[in-house]
């Protein structure tokens, strides 16, 4: 009989992405990281309140969010700790938006760029 452990070897883990309602489909094995308010990888208030009231567009929102994220240490931390556990498991990150556009998907890609 082949183990859990042996399954895994070799297997390509991945970083995902989900949103709140949807986390009761998330397998069992996979760790869900919660992107939203008040973790650290969440947009700023301020931020988020200008695209919600069409103040800036999307680009916009983009640009802003990525200088947010990479100028705070910790956040950039954060995401090298997701990137790590990222190899060794199934990541979720997850927030309360169903659909793109959200920042879960800018953070995959600053994710997966980090050296």
């Amino acid at each position: 009989m082949v183990g859990r452990s042996q399954l895994r070897k070799g297997r390509n883990f991945m970083l995902k992405e989900t949103y709140l309602a949807n986390l009761v489909r998330v397998p069992v094995e996979a760790k869900r990281v919660r992107v939203a308010r008040p973790c650290i990888l969440a947009p700023s208030k301020s931020l988020l309140a200008d695209w919600k009231t069409k103040k800036i567009t999307w680009s916009e929102y983009e640009a802003r969010y990525i200088r947010q994220i990479l100028s705070d240490p910790d956040a950039v931390k954060y995401m090298r700790a997701i990137k790590e556990l990222a190899t060794k498991v199934d990541v979720y990150l997850y927030c309360y938006e169903k659909k793109p556009p959200c920042h879960r998907f800018i953070l995959i890609e600053l994710i997966n760029a980090l050296k």
